[in-house]
């Protein structure tokens, strides 16, 4: 995955690169918490204590995630998704700011040198190109991934408001340690900034129904389910499969037709815009 640079707008605080909900740029935070002597290690703040390591409620809930995909239960890994948004709204995380050189200058003797440094968040590219916030549960995953990034702890919620400011669509945890990633998807950041439990679309029944009315009374299309297209939530492919099971002995024109007016439909349903993230189709 390519590190990216967040665009910077010019604006105080972010000519770091930094958003401003993750950036001290007055007296109190967005939330009107008191950035006064906040620091990873200080005693007098949320993160006093702190070790570094992964909270254990979302190391738990990730497992639970793994455990579930591994039975292709879709009933229980449902409920851990929702599970996992959770635990990652209760715990802090680390996002990682990275140094990049500022402005250079010239010394007496003619040596270009650094003037200045910048802090910059970074988001990586997704298989479907689109931005990801990376965050990390422990110093050890974050030095895994760049030993160069500096760790900057944050309330799980708070990180997923930066992603929904900057207009960064995901937010992936532990990037580049395969045993711990958990994605959280465009849908799924306001559940995680509000602390609310929410159903992957996949299991949604009001999304179901939504992509069933979709189809109408469409002789071609027998049937439509959903399953899940991502289920260790790893960012890895779309979120959600909608299976179609078609009459048999259509022509390939049929077929696109069929397939486009079905699209079209779809782009059209607010429940579908709102509650998927993204989706392929499979058919039968």
């Amino acid at each position: 995955m390519a590190i990216k640079k967040l665009p910077s707008t010019g604006d105080a605080p972010r000519a770091t690169g930094v958003p401003e909900s993750l950036v001290p740029g007055g007296a109190a935070d967005s939330a009107g918490f008191p950035w006064a002597g906040r620091d990873f290690e200080h005693h007098g703040t949320a993160f006093a204590g702190d070790d570094g390591s992964t909270p254990a409620e979302l190391a738990a809930a990730v497992r639970g995630v793994r455990a579930a995909a591994d039975r292709a239960d879709l009933g229980s890994l449902a409920d851990a998704h929702a599970d996992a948004i959770v635990a990652l709204s209760r715990v802090r995380v680390l996002v990682p700011l990275l140094a990049e050189a500022g402005d250079t200058g010239l010394t007496p003797d003619g040596r270009t040198v650094e003037k200045s440094q910048e802090l910059s968040i970074v988001t990586v590219a997704a298989p479907d190109g689109r931005r990801v916030m990376p965050v990390f549960s422990s110093v050890e995953t974050m030095r895994a991934w760049n030993a160069e990034a500096r760790p900057i702890p944050v309330p799980g919620p708070q990180a997923a408001l930066a992603a929904a400011e900057e207009g960064t669509d995901l937010i992936i945890v532990d990037p580049g340690s395969p045993e711990q990633e958990f994605g959280v998807r465009r849908t799924q950041l306001q559940a995680t900034a509000l602390g609310e439990r929410v159903l992957p679309a996949w299991a949604d029944p009001v999304v179901l129904a939504a992509f069933r009315e979709s189809a109408g009374r469409d002789p071609r299309v027998h049937g439509v389910a959903l399953a899940p297209g991502d289920p260790e939530a790893r960012l890895l492919a779309p979120e959600t499969d909608v299976v179609l099971r078609l009459a048999p002995g259509l022509s390939r024109e049929e077929l696109g037709d069929l397939l486009g007016a079905l699209q079209r439909r779809w782009s059209g349903s607010e429940v579908i815009a709102s509650r998927v993230d993204s989706l392929r189709i499979a058919l039968r």
